[in-house]
């Protein structure tokens, strides 16, 4: 059944709140959405359905958490998951989305749409059930090249910021801003293109599996699946935990920081006209052991990495 929410009027997202197959949600410019912690309020575009959430900048659409201002924090809620018929590299190119969520994601077309979300706030989602299998900020799970992902700022996320899980959408005016673990994070075959994003990190706020601005894998044991994760990023401004040259783990900034770029298990992540800042680890670890010799399949051109120990690392990833 198609809706038309009131932007006039303040709702509630109680459990998993789905839009079914063959469905449409419409939010209009200005509308509030809160989403109840106690039982993880979420938003899901499950495969075939839409949401159309078209903001503007004078009246974004915001998601945040149900508590009080000022009583909010990271892992409130769920947050905003949008499951496509696009391609991933899973057998029979479908899968089941994080979070124990029990939908499926993934399928043959390219260019599907599911919606629009622009001019977009979601404030305080992100919950970790068990490890690896988390709710992100906005999730994107096979979302094809039809959908419209503009203008979106996720702040203070109990997981990462933005996760694509397949699909080929791109996107354009990202901003993630003190994330808890990583801000940019891209698996399971996703190939589409993400330019204009900010990140912004809190340096006294890491997670205990190592946060990064970018994560990047092409499948989770790192096997040669087709199609390969094979995002590009343009004109991207990274913000790391240190501040200053002076700045020493851990006295100021946390030491659960990795690099700005964690390039692994067989992705072939690109990155051009971007600034990454401020990691004490260094700018990029190259890991896995196909990696060193598979160079002309990503490119890193045009950046610039300041205020690190190290630019690059290569190790060996043994899945």
């Amino acid at each position: 059944v198609n809706r038309v929410l009131d932007k006039n009027k303040v709702y509630l997202l109680q459990g998993f709140v789905k839009i079914d197959s063959l469905a449409t949600l419409t939010i209009p410019a200005g509308t509030l959405i809160l989403g109840e912690k106690s039982s993880q309020g979420s938003l899901i575009v499950t495969r075939g359905g839409k949401l159309i959430a078209d903001g503007t900048a004078n009246e974004p659409i915001v998601f945040t958490s149900q508590q009080p201002a000022g009583l909010r924090s990271r892992g409130d809620w769920g947050g905003v998951v949008v499951c496509g018929n696009a391609p991933n590299n899973r057998p029979g190119n479908s899968f089941l989305v994080e979070g124990n969520i029990a939908e499926y994601a993934g399928g043959p077309d390219a260019n599907d749409n599911s919606g629009i979300l622009r001019y977009v706030r979601i404030e305080f989602p992100g919950i970790a059930y068990t490890p690896n299998n988390e709710i992100n900020g906005l999730t994107l799970a096979g979302v094809g090249k039809g959908t419209v992902i503009e203008h979106i700022q996720v702040s203070y996320s109990g997981d990462d910021g933005f996760e694509f899980f397949g699909g080929t959408v791109d996107c354009k005016y990202l901003i993630s801003y003190k994330t808890l673990d990583d801000d940019l994070d891209t698996d399971f075959g996703y190939t589409g293109k993400i330019q204009f994003a900010v990140v912004y990190r809190d340096p006294f706020l890491s997670d205990v599996s190592r946060s990064e601005a970018f994560e990047s894998d092409n499948d989770g044991t790192g096997t040669g699946a087709l199609p390969f994760t094979e995002p590009v990023f343009s004109n991207v401004t990274v913000v790391g935990p240190k501040r200053l040259a002076t700045d020493v783990s851990p006295t100021n900034f946390q030491s659960d920081f990795y690099y700005g770029i964690h390039h692994r298990r067989q992705t072939r992540h690109s990155l051009f006209n971007s600034v990454i800042m401020g990691f004490d680890e260094g700018g990029i670890i190259l890991e896995g052991s196909t990696l060193p010799g598979d160079t002309a399949n990503f490119a890193y051109r045009n950046n610039v990495f300041t205020g690190m120990t190290k630019l690059i690392e290569p190790v060996t990833y043994n899945a």
